[in-house]
């Protein structure tokens, strides 16, 4: 196993240092492989007496003010022949 390819899987170990802040820098290589950048939000667990940094999956929110949301419900709803066709492809009785 080469050297890079285990400090890849993190066998070896990276020293960081925690600052009086208690922050701690990652290390570039480390954060160009993970796609981290400046802004990155991370998870931190402790599992086992051991610290784990997950990526955290952001989900943007949009506030819609209730015009819009009048306006994307109405823009959304089927057609009385698109809901005939949707009921006979769904093999559903017709109403």
């Amino acid at each position: 196993m080469s050297k890079r390819s285990s400090r890849t899987r993190g066998t070896e170990g990276t020293p960081l240092v925690v600052s009086g802040r208690g922050q701690v820098t990652l290390p570039s290589g480390t954060r160009a492989r993970l796609g981290l950048r400046e802004g990155s939000l991370l998870l931190l667990y402790e599992e086992e007496g051991r610290l784990v940094l997950n990526p955290a999956a952001v989900t943007p929110v949009d506030m819609y003010s209730d015009e819009q949301i009048s306006k994307l419900i109405a823009e959304d709803r089927l057609t009385v022949a698109e809901r005939r066709r949707l009921r006979r492809r769904w093999r559903l009785p017709p109403r």
